[in-house]
């Protein structure tokens, strides 16, 4: 069976996980110098969201100006990490790696640690773009990385959501870059931590999940299991009918569709060789 459904990684800055804006420049009662850069940021963003990266593009090196004027580390700091999520979001990979590069830096000699979320973030990041520009070993250790510090700190009874969301995110990538590898076990073994968690965070009626399950019978129908993978592919496409609005499903679907047929064809020619015996 074709692996039908591909990894998506249009990157909003929320989902980036660009840090909080008003937290990190520290204006819970900002100058009027200060408060026209958080508007510029956020229009920048804004643009973003709309898919207007010239327009994004320029208003945050207005933006960065602005910061340096005033001498807004914090503010240069976010500018820098909010420009390295749109050269990510369009596949801008050299420039992407050296703005999450320098945004790490500064973050680290303001004596952020390794294992902040923050940096975590950005480790996981760094990660992508590295399998992106296929040195997969590289990625592997960034992944790997990451996980290492994600679950020592859910081990240790961390429950927020930005925590849980980052540790389901990374076991997700990283299962995608073992599967392109045909590692099979491993890639399942992440894809269902990546389930549990999402599960955990959303509940069982969400896109993520479809996809997760999904993804969970593909890698159970290249392992040989029959059982598993109809189980799997059963469930997704049980949960995506009340995901109408779900651009996948469509291909969830088939996917499904092509197992049975597949299934179909084996059994009919396992019966008729059994019928020669």
């Amino acid at each position: 069976m074709r692996y039908a459904i591909k990894v998506k990684i249009k990157l909003t800055p929320h989902q980036c996980g660009t840090f909080g804006l008003l937290v990190l420049l520290g204006l819970e009662e900002p100058v009027e110098e200060e408060s026209e850069l958080v508007t510029t940021i956020k229009r920048a963003i804004l643009h973003m969201k709309k898919d207007e990266y010239e327009k994004a593009e320029k208003m945050l090196h207005v933006a960065l100006k602005m910061a340096q004027e005033l001498q807004n580390q914090d503010g240069i700091t976010y500018v820098y990490d909010v420009m390295a999520n749109l050269a990510l979001t369009q596949k801008q990979y050299d420039k992407a790696e050296k703005l999450f590069t320098e945004v790490m830096k500064r973050l680290m000699s303001n004596g952020v640690k390794e294992n902040d979320n923050k940096v975590l973030h950005i480790s996981l990041k760094l990660a992508k773009i590295a399998q992106e520009k296929t040195d997969l070993r590289k990625a592997q250790i960034g992944y790997e990385f990451c996980l290492s510090h994600l679950n020592k700190k859910l081990e240790e009874g961390a429950q927020d959501r930005d925590t849980r969301e980052l540790c389901a995110m990374t076991n997700d990538w990283y299962a995608r870059l073992l599967l392109k590898e045909g590692r099979y076990d491993d890639a399942f073994i992440h894809f269902k931590r990546a389930y549990k968690l999402c599960k955990l965070i959303h509940g069982e009626v969400h896109e993520h999940v479809v996809q997760l399950l999904n993804d969970m019978g593909t890698i159970s129908y290249h392992r040989g299991n029959t059982e598993k993978t109809i189980k799997y592919l059963e469930k997704a496409v049980r949960i995506g009918k009340h995901l109408p609005e779900m651009d996948e499903l469509a291909m969830i679907l088939i996917n499904f569709g092509h197992v049975y047929m597949k299934l179909i064809k084996f059994y009919s020619q396992d019966m008729l060789v059994s019928s020669w015996d």
